[in-house]
C-alpha cells in the first residue's frame, strides 16, 4: 500500500512531477491552511525557512526582500509649498511686472494726454482755457492763479466726461481704450502668477506661459498709444494737438518693465533645488526638473521573474494587489 505520508498526484495543469505546498505564517499547528492569495510563506524544496509575511513597506521577489523604513520613504506626490524653490532668480521678473501694473495703475483716468489748440474752448465753452489734461473717457479744467495769473492743474479736482456733440470717439479711440484694459489684465495677471513661483515649482513650460501673459500686456500697451491719431489730437487743420502726459509716460514705463520681465523669463529657466533624502539620494519636487534619480517606491523595487534556464521549468506567478510574486514549487 502507498505511504500516507507520500505526495498525493497533482491533477492541475502543472508539471506532473511538481507539487506546490503552502503552510501558513502563523507557527501555531492547529492553524489551518487558507487560500494561496493570502500573505502565506512559502517552502521550497532546498531547504529555505519560513520567511515573514511581506508588509507595507516590503517587496518580495524570488530570494531577496528589500525593506524601506518608513522614515525614508518618499514623501507623497501633491503640491508642496516651500521657500523659494527656483531661487532668486524667480523674484526679478516678478518685481519688473509688478512695478509695470502698479505703474499702470497710477494714473487717474484723465490726465492721459495735454490737449492744446481750439479745441479746447469748444469743450469748456471758455475761451481763456490754454489746455486741458484729457484721458480716454474724462477731462480736467486748469485753474489759474489768483495772483500770479498762471494756470496750473489740482489733481483734487473731479474730471468731467466729454461733450460728444463736440469730440468724435470713433473707432480708434475705443480701439485705445481695449487695448488698456487688457493691459492691464493680462499684466496684472501674469504679475500675480510669477509670484507663486516663489513658492510653488515651475515647469518650463508654466514658467513660460507667465512669459506668453506679459508679452500680450506689452504689445496691447503698446497698441493704447494709437489713441493719439484720434480726431481730437489732430483738428481745425493741425491746430489741436495732444502732448504726452502723466498717464502716456507711465504706461511706456510700463511696457519697459514688462518687456524686461519678458527678458528674464525666455533668458533663463531657473530649475528647482534639490532637497536630499535620508535615504542619501535626492530628489526634486516635481519631474523633469532634475536628472538626479528619486528614491525608488515599492513598486519601482520589484524586480522582474528572471527566464528559466534550459531544462528547468517556470514557476507560476499569482497577483496581489498588483504586486507579482513568484510562489516556487516542490519538485
Amino acid at each position: 500500500p502507498p505511504c500516507p505520508l507520500s505526495p498525493q498526484p497533482n491533477h492541475s495543469t502543472h508539471h506532473p512531477h511538481t507539487e506546490k505546498m503552502t503552510v501558513p505564517s502563523s507557527s501555531s499547528p492547529d492553524t489551518p491552511p487558507t487560500d494561496t492569495n493570502d500573505d502565506h510563506a512559502i517552502i521550497e524544496s532546498s531547504g529555505m525557512e519560513n520567511e515573514a509575511p511581506p508588509n507595507n513597506n516590503e517587496a518580495v521577489t524570488s530570494g531577496e526582500t528589500f525593506t524601506m523604513p518608513p522614515s525614508e520613504a518618499p514623501p507623497p506626490s501633491g503640491i508642496r509649498c516651500r521657500c523659494f524653490p527656483h531661487g532668486i532668480y524667480a523674484v526679478l521678473p516678478a518685481i519688473f511686472a509688478t512695478f509695470a501694473w502698479l505703474s499702470s495703475l497710477s494714473q487717474d483716468g484723465c490726465d492721459y494726454a495735454r490737449l492744446t489748440g481750439p479745441i479746447v474752448a469748444d469743450i469748456t465753452n471758455n475761451p481763456d482755457i490754454p489746455f486741458l489734461d484729457v484721458g480716454f473717457n474724462q477731462y480736467r479744467e486748469p485753474l489759474q492763479h489768483p495772483t500770479e495769473g498762471t494756470w496750473y492743474v489740482d489733481y483734487r479736482l473731479n474730471c468731467d466726461p466729454y461733450n460728444t456733440d463736440v469730440v468724435n470717439i470713433g473707432g480708434v479711440w475705443s480701439f485705445s481704450k481695449v487695448m488698456a484694459f487688457l493691459s492691464l489684465v493680462f499684466g496684472g495677471g501674469g504679475s500675480l502668477f510669477l509670484w507663486f513661483s516663489t513658492c510653488f515649482i515651475f515647469t518650463k513650460g508654466t514658467w513660460r506661459w507667465a512669459g506668453c501673459e506679459l508679452i500680450a500686456a506689452t504689445v496691447c500697451q503698446s497698441l493704447s498709444f494709437v489713441w493719439f491719431k484720434v480726431d481730437m489730437c489732430h483738428g481745425n487743420d493741425g491746430q489741436d494737438k495732444c502732448e504726452l502726459n502723466y498717464g502716456s509716460k507711465a504706461n511706456i514705463l510700463a511696457s519697459i518693465f514688462w518687456l524686461a520681465s519678458v527678458v528674464c523669463i525666455f533668458g533663463k529657466y531657473p530649475k528647482a533645488k534639490i532637497i536630499a533624502t535620508e535615504a542619501g539620494g535626492a530628489r526634486s519636487d516635481t519631474e523633469g526638473t532634475s536628472d538626479i534619480a528619486a528614491v525608488p517606491t515599492e513598486l519601482e523595487m520589484v524586480e522582474q521573474p528572471e527566464l528559466p534556464l534550459e531544462g528547468q521549468v517556470q514557476p507560476p506567478t499569482s497577483s496581489t494587489s498588483g504586486t507579482a510574486v513568484n510562489t516556487p514549487e516542490i519538485i
